[in-house]
């Protein structure tokens, strides 16, 4: 070893004891640097232990009411919600939920309405009357009202002859209202009505057919006899009888038929009659 500063070499026993000096102090850097890691470990460890002590000793967290809970001999075990809970919570969530929706629907939906105009005749309604919302009709209290048995039919009355000996079955009396346009015209319904009666050798029975006004009001009268096939009969009824009348009004056409067994419509005939005369409008015809 050369030591340049003095210009002199160095012994070897010199030597030896620069190199055990040096090594000595790179063992005491390296023992310094491995106890500064070992203290930084354990300051971590105390400091981790720290926090895990102060979690366990913090209160458990309580589940809802609404979940019952199941304990078990391990301290602070708790199990999940059991089936009956579940099906319990979900029948009350169903529950409210569809009570909650028909409220909604029932506040969208519209009020109930009468199905029936007040101003239209019914089962309780005055015996002797016919009412509609535009025009009266006096008749006798024996003809009896009856649930309309077919559509476009807005009243029907069964009409019966209580005359003495065998008593024919009753006939009925219908009353149609097709407001203006609707139903066809007065001639083609006569047309329809042609085509249900027939004479005794098949052809079409032709009607007898006049012309009047009552009250301010046209008023068509068409008799027909002779076999009567009306819609939806299976079998034609002989010796049957129908008394019309098609009355005009500005807004509406109203007709009225009353079919059945000619002897009986022949014994109703002056009240149908009379029926048509005492035509009574609610409100002055304005054409």
């Amino acid at each position: 070893m050369i030591d340049f500063a003095n210009g002199r070499v160095a012994s070897p026993v010199q030597i030896v004891f620069a190199v055990i000096r040096v090594r000595g102090i790179a063992s005491i850097v390296d023992m310094r640097n491995q106890l500064s890691i070992v203290c930084n470990g354990l300051l971590a460890g105390l400091f981790f232990g720290a926090l895990v002590s102060c979690a366990d000793d913090a209160p458990k967290p309580k589940l809802p009411a609404a979940f019952p809970v199941q304990t078990t001999s391990n301290a602070g075990a708790v199990s999940a919600p059991t089936a009956v809970g579940t099906n319990a919570i979900s029948s009350a969530n169903s529950n409210v939920t569809s009570s909650a929706n028909s409220n909604a629907i029932a506040s969208t939906m519209p009020a109930a309405v009468p199905s029936v105009n007040p101003l239209t005749s019914s089962a309780t309604s005055n015996s002797s009357l016919i009412e509609l919302p535009s025009i009266t009709l006096p008749k006798p209290a024996a003809w009896t009202w009856v649930k309309p048995s077919m559509q476009f039919r807005t009243l029907q009355y069964q009409v019966c002859n209580p005359g003495p000996g065998k008593v024919a079955p009753c006939a009925d009396l219908i009353v149609s209202v097709f407001k203006l346009g609707d139903g066809g015209s007065v001639d083609a319904n006569i047309g329809r009505w042609k085509n249900q009666f027939q004479n005794a050798d098949g052809s079409p029975a032709e009607p007898t057919r006049s012309q009047r006004v009552v009250a301010g009001a046209s008023v068509t009268r068409v008799d027909f006899k002779g076999a009567w096939k009306g819609m939806g009969m299976g079998e034609s009824q002989n010796n049957s009888e129908q008394l019309a009348a098609a009355i005009e009004l500005p807004q509406e056409t109203i007709y009225i038929r009353m079919v059945g067994p000619e002897s009986t419509v022949e014994a109703a005939r002056k009240d149908f009659e009379a029926m048509v005369d005492g035509l009574a409008p609610r409100a002055p015809l304005v054409k």
